[in-house]
């Protein structure tokens, strides 16, 4: 008998407004932004694909670990490389051109650099994210297998206290400057390990519990953010990607992550039923990796269409050539005018999906002419 998985459509579109997030988060939301001045997206916003994550692990995957961990890897290991040799070949090609993103193309920046910080080319830094995300989950798993064999009952609320207790150690551990070399490895990980478990405590716990009126909620999580941003006269914001500024102490970090998630998922609750199945939040949705990993090149090449144009036209006296050629991070705004940076949203989240569109239809077209030569009529 044939089963079918059915769609949790909530997901599909937090996925969808964290993906936008992170994109208008690398752009620093110029003119755009997403109650960014309450909740900061460095805060929260990779949180939130690891809770979701959390919350959407399947209780079979104990069944066949070596199983679980192969379909991982390549979910999430194998295009993180195939981009990261994509990406080695363009900053060559680019290298020629007087540009200088990145680190030099040698076999550590191909192999090795990938698992550990993540940055060698520049263009593709976020896919630092995918092997602390695929550690977290094989994790978890393995956690959960050896409790099985142990005959352990795993309770959930312990389960998430005990990965409150390693992230704390991981985030203690950063700021005593253990944030390097294979040290960063492990405080990354230790640093998502709870919000993954909250996915999974929400899912098994506390979600039949989360039936408080939006006004209330809203206020309970609004208060408890502004109160924070009182007592320490700031949003406070974090950056995982290096694990270098937990200056708040231990607890903090979560505390601010928590709220950020707790915000933004009682909105896609609401606004389910109205934009969940819509064909475009389920096109940002499905594409997340490739917009993870090609947002900053689409922000290049609009920074390109603004370099020929200057070139040709000197229409734009103030674009700064200088990090044209050597900060991957620039997003030119014309005149300052920061409104103009919907642009680079709107680029990153649309040259993504094309480039991956484009990669599905040529893979699919392979697929069946190699199906038809294996398998003459």
């Amino acid at each position: 008998m044939k089963t079918t998985t059915q769609i949790d459509y909530r997901f599909k579109l937090l996925y969808a407004i964290g993906m936008i997030i992170i994109v208008a988060g690398h752009m620093e939301h110029r003119g755009f932004s997403l109650a960014f001045e309450l909740f900061p997206p460095y805060a929260f916003h990779l949180g939130l694909f690891v809770f979701a994550s959390g919350y959407l692990y399947k209780e079979n995957s104990t069944d066949n670990p070596g199983k679980y961990i192969l379909k991982k890897a390549k979910q999430l290991l194998l295009p993180l490389y195939l981009w990261n040799f994509f990406y080695a070949v363009v900053i060559t090609v680019l290298s020629y051109a007087g540009f200088s993103f990145g680190s030099p193309v040698t076999l550590k920046t191909l192999l090795i650099s990938p698992l550990t910080d993540g940055h060698q080319f520049g263009f593709n830094l976020s896919g630092w994210f995918i092997v602390p995300l695929f550690l977290v989950q094989v994790l978890n798993m393995l956690i959960r297998k050896l409790c099985d064999k142990l005959h352990i009952r795993i309770n959930e609320v312990l389960y998430f206290l005990g990965s409150m207790a390693l992230g704390i150690f991981g985030v203690y551990m950063a700021s005593l400057d253990y944030n390097t070399g294979l040290w960063l490895s492990l405080v990354r990980v230790l640093y998502f390990v709870p919000f993954y478990s909250l996915g999974i405590l929400y899912k098994k716990v506390l979600e039949k519990h989360d039936n408080l009126p939006s006004i209330w909620y809203f206020a309970i999580v609004l208060g408890l953010q502004l109160a924070i941003i009182f007592l320490y006269k700031k949003a406070p914001v974090y950056t995982p990607s290096w694990c270098n500024n937990f200056t708040d102490g231990p607890i903090l970090p979560f505390i601010v992550g928590f709220l950020g998630i707790a915000f933004w998922f009682r909105v896609v609750r609401i606004l389910t039923p109205v934009l969940a199945k819509n064909k475009y939040v389920n096109l940002i949705a499905n594409n997340t990796y490739s917009i993870m990993i090609n947002h900053l090149f689409a922000f290049f090449l609009i920074n390109s269409v603004f370099a020929f144009m200057t070139k040709d036209t000197q229409c734009f006296l103030d674009f700064d050539w200088n990090r044209y050629f050597s900060d991957v991070a620039l997003i030119y705004c014309p005149f300052q005018i920061e409104q103009t940076g919907i642009l680079f949203l709107a680029a990153g989240i649309i040259l993504p999906i094309l480039a991956q569109t484009s990669i599905n239809f040529v893979w699919k077209k392979c697929k069946a002419l190699f199906h038809k030569k294996a398998n003459p009529v």
